[in-house]
């Protein structure tokens, strides 16, 4: 992608009330921190992780991985990626990236009312797993490397299965509230009524309206019981018979595939059906404003 186009989609996002940052400063990416009972995180070394500058505070930070889910409670999984503060002092409730020893931990920080420091985890459904930690002098090295300031997870992709539920469920709705109401329709019969001569000129409005889901494909009989209600001394009303025999060639497919010398009526005939059909829509699919003006 080209950096002109990254800004055009940038103008986008900003115009639609979005808040979009390009990620182009690195900070340092460790590969885990535990967030379970203690064990050695490995040796392994950094690499970069890039984040937007204006994300960045006063203090230097790092992305990090966690191992473990003893802080489920609180949104952090196996997996996960959380920002890390260097050197940021803690308060009561912060989540904290503390060193004991060679091995290193993600926990909840608490200070009691005797002074003493604990970390905490937050997993109720296995507290008898995550044993809370008492930092006092029984400990080798005890040294806190900063606090968790943001979590980033990773971005799953939803289940194809999801999505075809949600379609089929939108689907129905459609179908449950027709897009055009009836009182179009009817208007709309009404208006090209006055231009048809010929009872099979009624098909073009009918392959219109089966375009815009109006009506099912071949369902000119609810078609012409509609016209014959809106119209019934209309001197051409349409006939089932009429309308299936000008469905053939070009003429079967919608408005926009046909054509002159694949359909059933050529010439100015086919002008004239083309411009009904083509009417019909306009009519069906204008705001209800612009309809009211006619």
């Amino acid at each position: 992608m080209t950096e002109k186009e990254i800004e055009e989609i940038t103008k986008i996002l900003e115009d639609a009330g979005w808040q979009p940052h390009l990620c182009d400063t690195p900070i340092p990416a460790y590969e885990s921190v535990h967030a379970g009972s203690l064990n050695d995180p490995g040796q392994i070394p950094p690499g970069m992780e890039l984040v937007p500058k204006a994300f960045l505070r006063i203090y230097k930070e790092a992305m990090i991985k966690v191992i473990g889910n003893s802080m489920l409670d609180r949104g952090i999984e196996d997996g996960d990626w959380v920002r890390m503060s260097y050197g940021q002092q803690p308060r009561d409730g912060d989540i904290v990236v503390v060193a004991i020893g060679s091995e290193c931990t993600l926990k909840c920080y608490y200070e009691d009312d005797d002074g003493t420091r604990w970390l905490l985890s937050q997993n109720e459904a296995e507290k008898e797993l995550y044993k809370p930690i008492r930092l006092d002098e029984d400990l080798d090295f005890v040294y806190l490397c900063g606090v968790v300031t943001e979590l980033s997870k990773p971005l799953p992709r939803v289940p194809v299965k999801n999505l075809r539920s949600l379609v089929s469920e939108a689907k129905a709705s459609l179908e449950e509230e027709p897009r055009i109401s009836v009182e179009r329709v009817r208007s709309v019969i009404k208006i090209l009524g006055l231009e048809i001569k010929v009872a099979r000129q009624w098909y073009a409005v009918c392959r219109s309206m089966m375009d815009e889901l109006i009506y099912d494909e071949d369902d000119f009989e609810s078609f012409c019981e509609m016209v014959k209600k809106v119209l019934p001394n209309h001197q051409h009303l349409p006939k089932v018979a009429e309308m299936q025999t000008m469905a053939v060639e070009s003429f079967a497919k919608p408005v926009s595939r046909w054509e002159e010398r694949r359909a059933p009526v050529k010439g100015k005939r086919f002008k004239t059906y083309r411009a009904l059909a083509e009417k019909a829509t306009t009519l069906l699919t204008m705001s209800e404003a612009e309809f009211q003006k006619l």
